[in-house]
């Protein structure tokens, strides 16, 4: 028993300082090249500084075999497993909480064949051209684990609405969970993105028509309508 405390011990050391020597290796060189006025078009500082990440994780594992190591030798028995079944414990809680909790708690994904399908109108401050409708890009997000939703456009994917330019678009959702953002901006304006709330509510009802336009700054309007 306390070999096999002393092992898992051993083990997660060297699996967390590879996660922090990761994160480490891609918030540091992202800031240092933030500081130093390096380009991000379409989030090449994000993807230079992730490609350092394995890196980062190599560096961390080695410092964190070296400690392991050592702490491993110095603990008492009782203390080994102590530390050894305890930090495991206390990893598995942790994840128990962000995976089962909110899965539990109404916030469980929908099984492909329930998610609802949410209709987004945009309209633009002006008409654009059809040539500048596919220079738009958008996203769909949920805060709950940020992940992207499966969005595209609709069809048609613009219309005009006195004088001005309407694009919609088409996702589903697939969490019941509020807090669900939609980003809209004009390529290569990657980093000037308009952001709003949908405000669905977290399991929403489907609807016979489009909401009421809602104000997104600058000119922009948007409205949703969720079918089921």
């Amino acid at each position: 028993m306390v070999l096999i405390a002393r092992i898992l011990l051993f083990i997660l050391i060297v699996a967390i300082a590879a996660v922090v020597g990761a994160f480490a290796a891609f918030f540091g060189l992202y800031f240092i090249g933030k500081l130093m006025g390096a380009s991000d078009f379409e989030g090449a500082l994000a993807m230079g500084a992730a490609g350092f990440m394995p890196a980062g994780a190599v560096v961390g594992a080695i410092a964190g075999a070296i400690f392991a190591w050592r702490l491993s030798r110095r603990l008492e028995p009782r203390a080994a497993m102590g530390a050894g079944y305890g930090l495991a414990g206390l990893i598995a809680l942790v994840a128990a909480s962000w995976f089962g909790l909110d899965y539990y708690q109404k916030g469980g994904p929908y099984s492909v064949e329930e998610e609802p399908l949410v209709l987004i109108e945009w309209r633009l401050p002006e008409q654009v051209a059809g040539s500048d409708v596919v220079l738009y890009r958008h996203t769909m997000r949920s805060t709950f684990m940020d992940w992207t939703l499966d969005t595209g456009w609709d069809d048609p994917p613009a219309r005009e609405e006195e004088g001005r330019t309407v694009l919609r678009f088409r996702g589903y959702l697939r969490w019941r969970r509020e807090g669900r953002i939609f980003q809209l901006w004009k390529f290569p304006e990657h980093n000037d993105r308009i952001t709003v709330e949908l405000k669905l509510g977290a399991d929403p009802e489907a609807q016979a028509d489009y909401g009421p336009w809602r104000e997104a700054g600058e000119g922009h309007a948007f409205r949703t309508r969720v079918v089921r």
